[in-house]
């Protein structure tokens, strides 16, 4: 058993405020006070007196915390990650990675680690993590799905914050990125080579600024390469998933005829892209070859095995963690984006053009 002894000194309290003044100014009871911070669904207390402990506490910089940080210097060295519980990110087979990553180099760096999730949609400052509203974190890493009033709130209490592969696009935070583009270049001039001319791309609608850029990428390669560009090559489905992908291939592939190779957004459809290629006789990949993206584990186990972009996803994760240290040691160092190279890998889904 490891015991921490933090010497003994005088502390001023009065430059911190309490839960008492906040109740005084807010002219209700510290329980109140208390619920209210805490979002406690099974009080009920008025949204007017909501708002005003909350605009309070703000305005005060109340935080329960706040002496304990004093006692340590105002550093806790704990990191906390956050993400929306809907995303399965824990499980999602890119994410977990990204994961891993960042706590192997949390760990590294003598930090503890403190994961949460969101269950709704942001509602202001009273849905804030209590790990963030605590000040109990030092940083935090928000992956994928973001909301920019969240981010706003969690800045404003000085906490430096890092995005991973972001939804939607943010300005002035620091976020870390695959090399979408590239990728996707790389991945469409893979099947140029190999004489395809006729190259759909299997994408989603909506602004997902990973899939933006990986659709941008398909373009450019086209460009690159004087091969014209078809925009009825572009087909949508409702989905990210093996589901998406499989529903809308099968739709395409039964429609035309001329398309000879998929660029899939993500490596989930392009697997229902290879189950929808089987079910309507074309064979992967004598007659059609199939790219994904992001090179999931189970990218290397469909029949045949898939030809994906790679990422370098654990690295994502430790790059986090490295920049958000930096924040904390410089909380006015300017925003930055920076990007993980990529890398094709060939497997046995793509061929030349018969």
């Amino acid at each position: 058993m490891l015991w921490y002894l933090i010497p003994f000194r005088e502390i001023n309290l009065s430059s911190h405020p309490t839960i008492k003044d906040v109740a005084k100014k807010a002219g209700v009871s510290i329980t109140t006070v208390s619920f209210v911070l805490n979002n406690r669904p099974d009080v009920v207390i008025s949204e007017e007196v909501k708002k005003r402990v909350i605009k309070i506490a703000k305005e005060m910089d109340y935080h329960p915390s706040a002496m304990a940080a004093g006692l340590a210097g105002k550093r806790t060295r704990n990191l906390g990650v956050v993400f929306y519980q809907e995303d399965n990110i824990i499980s999602n087979q890119f994410y977990s990675f990204v994961i891993e990553g960042i706590v192997k180099e949390t760990v590294e760096k003598g930090f503890n680690i403190f994961f949460t999730y969101l269950v709704a949609p942001y509602d202001g400052y009273q849905s804030l993590p209590k790990i963030v509203r605590e000040k109990n974190v030092d940083g935090v890493i928000v992956i994928w799905h973001t909301d920019p009033k969240m981010v706003g709130d969690i800045k404003d209490r000085r906490i430096p914050v890092v995005a991973i592969d972001n939804y939607p696009a943010l300005k002035g935070i620091d976020t870390i990125q695959v090399d979408n583009k590239q990728g996707a270049i790389t991945a469409v001039e893979h099947l140029i080579q190999l004489g395809h001319k006729q190259i759909g791309i299997l994408t989603i609608a909506g602004d997902r600024p990973s899939i933006d850029e990986r659709e941008e990428g398909w373009k450019a390669a086209h460009f690159k390469n004087n091969l014209p560009l078809n925009k009825e090559l572009i087909f949508q489905s409702e989905s990210l998933t093996f589901q998406g992908g499989y529903e809308k291939a099968k739709e395409v592939l039964r429609k035309n005829k001329k398309i000879t190779a998929l660029f899939c957004v993500n490596d989930e459809m392009a697997a229902g892209a290879l189950r929808a290629a089987r079910e309507v006789g074309r064979q992967v990949p004598q007659d059609l070859s199939v790219v994904g993206f992001d090179n999931i584990t189970m990218s290397n186990y469909t029949d045949p095995p898939l030809t994906t972009v790679s990422a370098a996803k654990e690295y994502m994760g430790k790059l986090a963690v490295t920049r958000v240290l930096e924040m904390i040691e410089n909380k006015d160092t300017p925003a930055r984006r920076q990007e993980v190279p990529v890398e094709l890998i060939v497997r046995n889904s793509t061929a030349k053009a018969s």
